[in-house]
């Protein structure tokens, strides 16, 4: 006769194996549309500093048929704007800026209206600053860059709403940010971002976008449109660098998440200001902080920042109590799938 020990313990391993089968169903189904000949995706999780797991599936570059791996570099498009608030908070943290910064103390040729735009509004997305998407002229060809953006707000005379009133996700805000960078270090941001972060975290293959520059284990960027898949790599703004314009692999956010857990670019100080909500968006349940969004279920803070721009969609989550990150890069443009399956993720490796 079997004992009931034996039967309980009988019935857990069915029940797992069964809830293991479910989970692998739903996350086959999630990632059916990256297989084959398609564009790639590269996701890992991290929690407790260790990586549970990294999965990479398609094509970095489908002329080529190169598959993605987990050193692949995907443009992270908006999840760059964590790195750049970074670099800000590391300024700060050396004395050469502080949050009551106004953009006409760092430039002396900025119009009157800058005296009412600190850093911390342009870092929480409540500056006001006119988007420079709009601003540019409808027929221009050539890639516009955070120089001409700067000079894009210069030639203004007013912002969208008083500065600090209210939120509005704005570019233009960390384009200039990536330019109060070069003016207060007395580096390039390319260089700054490189030599400052990169560098010290042995990101070896992560790289800030310039016109032409290598960009080594490159993804390059798709549209899926009528079943067809066109080559979109690149558009007028992608030159952009502050606001989107950073390549990293799954390899290299694994080092990036780490450093921020432990604090080694940082204090904890300064980190904990950035998960901090500095900014109410009445439109969604994710409010801002520095660079991240966040929001809380119950007394569980959570954090991400989604990625969009011609080509690829990304998506970062964490939950900074549990020490949980789920990253999730594709060379995609328009797949909201990254963010399903960058939560599907989280869910399964959530304490409950």
């Amino acid at each position: 006769m079997i004992s009931n020990k034996i039967l309980l313990i009988l019935s857990l391993i069915f029940s797992f194996s069964i809830n293991a089968q479910k989970e692998k169903t739903t996350i086959s189904t999630l990632l059916k549309n990256y297989n084959g000949k398609n564009p790639g995706i590269s996701y890992a999780v991290i929690k407790n500093g260790e990586v549970l797991y990294k999965y990479n599936l398609g094509l970095a570059n489908i002329e080529k048929s190169k598959k993605t791996k987990s050193n692949t570099n995907y443009r992270l498009a908006s999840v760059t704007k964590q790195i750049t608030a970074l670099a800000i908070l590391m300024l700060i943290e050396k004395n050469k800026l502080s949050f009551s910064t106004v953009l006409t103390d760092t430039f002396d040729d900025f119009p009157e209206y800058g005296k009412n735009i600190t850093i911390q509004r342009l870092l929480s997305h409540t500056s006001g600053l006119l988007d420079y998407e709009n601003l540019m002229k409808d027929d221009r060809m050539v890639p516009i860059l955070d120089h001409e953006v700067l000079l894009l707000m210069k030639q203004q005379d007013s912002t969208k709403f008083t500065p600090g009133s209210q939120y509005d996700y704005s570019n233009s805000a960390y384009a200039v940010l990536s330019q109060i960078i070069e003016k207060k270090s007395g580096k390039t941001f390319k260089k700054f971002i490189e030599s400052e972060i990169f560098k010290p975290l042995k990101m070896k293959n992560s790289a800030v976008y310039t016109k032409n520059s290598k960009i080594k284990h490159r993804a390059y960027g798709y549209t899926i449109k009528n079943d067809s898949i066109i080559f979109s790599d690149q558009s007028i703004t992608s030159s952009v660098q502050g606001d989107g314009g950073i390549y990293t692999s799954i390899d290299d956010y694994i080092k990036w998440d780490q450093a921020l857990k432990n604090n080694k670019l940082i204090s904890s100080e300064l980190q904990n200001k950035a998960y901090t909500i500095q900014s109410i968006n009445p439109e969604s349940e994710w409010d801002y902080g520095y660079g991240w969004r966040i929001k809380f279920e119950g007394e569980k803070k959570l954090i991400s920042h989604s990625g969009h721009t011609s080509g690829f969609t990304n998506y970062v989550i964490k939950i900074p109590k549990e020490k949980l990150t789920v990253i999730v890069l594709t060379n995609r443009y328009g797949d909201d799938t990254a963010i399903e399956i960058g939560n599907f993720l989280l869910n399964l490796n959530n304490s409950k």
